[in-house]
């Protein structure tokens, strides 16, 4: 029997709420980390409740992508209260429920149960709440009709709670073993910028103005392009010719498909950047693929980061994610 624990949660506009979550009887078999798919979620709840929210979850998590075949980010596998024993070190929970519901409140404390009544609190979550390496939503209203309301008020936050877990545990894993220090402080020593690249990728070209690193099975490439350039406008247009003349000159021809790759603005390593998100294609050789470019000033320079999968018949979301983690630690910094 799991004893009670106290947990920090992190809900809404980065509030810290504890909340105090105990649970019976679980199997006597426990796992050293959580386990199961990475992109599946476990959805704890009565029949009843599940059939009315459903669209709802499926709408909030099951998210398409195009790499350029459809994908789902995540998959949702519904189970009621008596088989979460079963499921209880899975990686991804989330328990749904009303208040009188055995579930609920089995695992919400007094004092976070006033919270639900007063209608202060309707979601709480918690990583490595029964085993580590996982992330647990719980999500409960007075009423079916509040329940609803809930999910469909916090969809961005109950994907990003999902989505940020996952990332977490890509990066835990990416850099398990550590790695390239010497390459990292090869680069910052001649060319003025350091990347954290993982163990066994390879640095696939390199000279002054450009490097690209590469892993295989399946490929998956990082490219930094730079050059001494003052500031100018960038749109959509630009950033597409940009990144068809890195193809061009260092991919064998890769352009990419315009309609299917969109252009926005975020923020990267603390400047405002330029981004591309979309498909790369390669018509000689018959390959294509999803990619993502950042575009920055900073320092005097202007950056291009990219990097692009070519992985067919897997899902590459995670792929993809795994290529942010590593370009997040770019950094042109002394």
């Amino acid at each position: 029997m799991l004893n009670a624990v106290i947990v920090r949660v992190m809900y809404k506009m980065g509030i810290l709420i504890s909340i105090f979550l105990c649970f019976g009887c679980t199997s006597e078999y426990k796992p050293h980390r959580a386990v199961g798919k990475s992109t599946e979620i476990i959805v704890v709840s009565e029949p009843k409740a599940y059939s009315e929210v459903e669209s709802l979850l499926i709408q909030t998590l099951e998210r398409v992508i195009n790499t350029p075949t459809t994908e789902h980010i995540f998959n949702i596998r519904h189970i009621t209260p008596d088989e979460f024993p079963e499921f209880l070190y899975r990686r991804n929970c989330l328990i749904l429920g009303l208040i009188g519901d055995a579930l609920i409140d089995s695992v919400l404390a007094p004092s976070s149960h006033k919270k639900l009544l007063a209608g202060e609190s309707y979601v709480f979550g918690s990583e490595g709440l029964f085993v580590s390496g996982q992330w647990v939503l719980v999500i409960a209203g007075p009423t079916l009709y509040k329940l609803k309301e809930v999910l469909d008020d916090n969809s961005e936050l109950i994907f990003n709670y999902f989505a940020e877990g996952a990332r977490k545990r890509i990066k835990e894993s990416l850099y398990k073993a550590g790695y390239q220090e010497d390459l990292s402080q090869k680069l910052q020593s001649k060319y003025g910028f350091s990347i954290r690249i993982p163990k066994h990728w390879m640095v696939a070209k390199e000279g002054f103005g450009f490097v690209e690193f590469i892993h295989h099975r399946p490929d998956r490439i990082i490219s930094i392009y730079w050059e001494a350039k003052p500031k100018a406008e960038l749109n959509k247009t630009q950033a597409i010719r940009i990144r068809d003349e890195i193809g061009a000159n260092y991919y064998d021809g890769d352009f990419v498909e315009k309609e299917l790759t969109k252009f926005y603005w975020v923020e990267f390593q603390g400047v405002r950047a330029g981004k591309l998100d979309g498909i790369w294609q390669n018509d000689e050789k018959v390959m294509g693929g999803p990619f993502r470019t950042y575009f920055f000033w900073k320092e005097g320079r202007f950056y291009v980061i990219d990097f692009h999968i070519f992985a067919p018949g897997e899902k590459k979301w995670k792929w993809l994610q795994q290529l942010e983690v590593i370009c997040g630690t770019f950094n042109s910094e002394d």
